[in-house]
């Protein structure tokens, strides 16, 4: 098959972020069996290496704007309806390039990745599209404004549920696919109604070579890590929860344990309560490798309380053999159950229990095994292409 890839943000290489690993991982497992033709929004540096493995990669250079310029985009979009993440990727020439490419009738199907690709696509294409949404973001946004966080910005977060919501009812229903990334968040955009046309595609995960995975007898003792852009509210409310709820619990049976808070920019907030733990608690700020962190803890820790989407913090530890302890909401969108290389609990003391447990070694070589046999089985790559094939070919199929 023919297919037209389009990204609406940057992809750059190596991909960093969970939308721009999706693509790129999902694009190279394509590139065995089909023809694939990218187009994307981006810098004239980036991409270069997806030349390997794609038939054509088709540039569109970003424009730099002032902030003046940006800010007057955001406003006359969010009084037009549109929501912010689609305005900040706004461009004419990708409008144009994107249209000609899907009008040209020399493509089987055409694939969006993110909601903001929406707006290139032409409405003569919307019957062979399928666009990747990953999450249902309205029902994100409205979750988020539930967690405690200022008024300030639980006020943010309804204004952008609210347009987010009234873009997604207006262009996701003509689409011939929205593609989820899991089977709860399908049923939840199934309830909002008005959605006929939902599937879900699975997140994938690298699989690790046994050599790479350390033994419970060489980790670090004590280390227990906890990963994520730590400006992101649901990581900063589940970090929060940990350090004032369960981890003072850790150290009372556990008085060597260190929490290692391993991603990007912490939130004041975060700093705040981990000062008071001291040298048990350590905040590293971005890294360019998490699975250096990944491979030598003990315990990793998914104490988030929003339910929404998949949490890929799950599935790298698990690949990595490190056992987890998350809460219901957590593993959600992975569907595995307690006991199955992770422990799943909600209440403080149990949560404790559990890190507790693994950090002393109980049970913790069948929780590795069990958890990389668990990601190997759901999520690979392979495995998220082949969904993704079966939904390009029944689009195929009907628009013939």
């Amino acid at each position: 098959m023919r297919l037209l890839v389009v990204m609406g943000h940057p992809c750059p290489f190596p991909p960093r972020t969970g939308s721009a690993i999706l693509a790129y991982n999902n694009i190279k497992e394509l590139s065995k069996n089909h023809s694939i033709h990218l187009i994307f929004l981006g810098a004239p540096n980036e991409n270069h290496n997806l030349a390997e493995f794609v038939d054509q990669v088709d540039l569109v250079t970003r424009k730099t704007k002032s902030r003046f310029v940006t800010l007057l985009h955001y406003i006359i979009g969010m009084l037009q309806g549109v929501p912010a993440f689609v305005t900040a990727h706004m461009s004419h020439e990708m409008n144009k390039r994107v249209s000609t490419l899907c009008e040209s009738g020399k493509f089987d199907a055409v694939i969006l990745y993110a909601m903001s690709s929406i707006q290139y696509c032409p409405a003569s294409c919307y019957k062979k599209a399928l666009v990747n949404i990953e999450d249902p973001q309205s029902i994100q946004l409205y979750r988020m404004a539930k967690l405690n966080v200022p008024f300030w910005q639980k006020l943010k977060f309804i204004i952008y549920a609210r347009l987010t919501a009234r873009y997604e009812h207006l262009f996701l229903p003509k689409m011939a696919k929205v593609l989820l990334l899991s089977e709860a968040d399908l049923r939840d955009m199934h309830k909002q109604g008005g959605y006929d046309n939902l599937g879900y595609v699975p997140y994938g995960i690298c699989q690790r070579n046994q050599e790479e995975i350390w033994p419970y007898e060489d980790r670090t003792n004590g280390m227990v890590v906890f990963t994520g852009n730590m400006f992101h509210p649901p990581n900063i409310d589940g970090a929060l929860f940990f350090l004032r709820n369960v981890f003072p619990l850790i150290l009372k049976e556990y008085s060597l344990a260190t929490l290692w808070i391993v991603g990007d920019k912490p939130d004041a907030r975060i700093r705040k309560a981990a000062a008071k733990f001291g040298k048990h608690v350590i905040l590293t700020g971005r890294v360019d490798d998490m699975s250096v962190y990944l491979q030598r803890a003990k315990v990793s820790i998914c104490p988030v309380r929003l339910k929404i989407g998949v949490q890929t913090k799950i599935l790298e530890a698990l690949s990595w053999g490190t056992p987890i302890v998350t809460t219901h909401v957590g593993s959600s969108g992975i569907g595995g159950g307690s006991g199955r290389g992770m422990w799943i609990e909600d209440e403080p003391v149990q949560f404790a229990n559990r890190v507790v447990s693994l950090l002393n070694g109980k049970d913790w070589r069948q929780f590795s095994d069990e958890g990389r046999k668990f990601v190997a089985e759901h999520f690979s790559w392979r495995r998220s292409a082949i969904e993704l094939e079966h939904h390009i070919e029944r689009i195929r199929t009907a628009t013939r």
